[in-house]
């Protein structure tokens, strides 16, 4: 991105450069309007220096656009000045801060914290330069006078804030990993039911499958048994046996 572009090249000029230079490029670095962070600028070892030297403020005007808002500048206004350019970034940074804790913003708050006196003048600063700069994505509600946060640039971290994120970051880890394995305990369970369930239609499909053979054979042995005695022949058979002109045998009635 051309901003990393630029920051990487300030932070290449800081390297070799010291004293009056470096308080001249920090003022250049924070004027510049596609530049947000400053994080890596603050790492240089000739400007972690300056405070130390008579350009003290220029680092606290970097730590300013790192870490502070327009109220911070408000009430270091005797050690720092701005020109145009700086007042309108800390002023995107500011809503930046602010969109990045909450997602609603009042416009009566915004106004409050940014200084601007009218409506118009902070909707078009929203639209124009935070929209369109690409600092914030939202929604404006004019009816409700506020600002529906939906993202929003993230900003340098202070050293003393590393140990808190990353506690957060711990705890969030630790809820993703019990959700893993409450989820990964489920799937097994519906694993093992539709192995269970798969087992119990096999052995279902089985036995009908054996009652069907059952069904067929018995079936199939009183159609032979239906054919046989309807058969001719086997009257025949039966005469045969008995032989011609004789009769059958009679029961002799018992006289009284």
């Amino acid at each position: 991105m051309e901003s990393e572009a630029q920051l990487e090249q300030f932070c290449i000029l800081a390297k070799g450069t010291k004293g009056r230079a470096i308080a001249d490029l920090i003022q250049r670095a924070t004027s510049q309007p596609s530049i947000f962070t400053f994080g890596e600028l603050l790492d240089i070892p000739s400007v972690k220096e300056l405070p130390q030297t008579e350009y003290a403020a220029a680092y606290e005007l970097l730590q300013l656009f790192a870490y502070g808002t327009w109220q911070d500048y408000r009430e270091h206004q005797g050690k720092i000045s701005l020109n145009s350019q700086q007042e309108l970034k800390l002023k995107l940074l500011t809503v930046a801060t602010m969109a990045g804790t909450s997602s609603m913003l009042r416009y009566k708050d915004l106004m409050q914290q940014l200084e601007i006196g009218n409506l118009r003048e902070l909707e078009d600063l929203l639209i124009t330069e935070c929209f369109y700069g690409g600092i914030i994505s939202g929604k404006l509600d004019q009816r409700a006078r506020c600002l529906h946060v939906h993202s929003a640039l993230g900003r340098d971290v202070r050293p003393q804030q590393l140990r808190a994120i990353r506690h957060g970051l711990d705890k969030w880890l630790e809820g993703t990993n019990a959700m893993l394995e409450t989820i990964e305990s489920n799937v097994r369970q519906s694993q093992a039911a539709a192995a269970d369930s798969a087992k119990a239609k096999a052995q279902h499909q089985s036995k009908l499958e054996e009652l069907q053979k059952k069904l067929k054979t018995e079936a199939d042995a009183g159609s032979k048994d239906s054919m046989m005695l309807d058969d001719p022949s086997m009257d025949m058979m039966e005469e045969d046996r008995i032989g011609p002109g004789s009769m059958p045998a009679m029961r002799s009635k018992r006289r009284r």
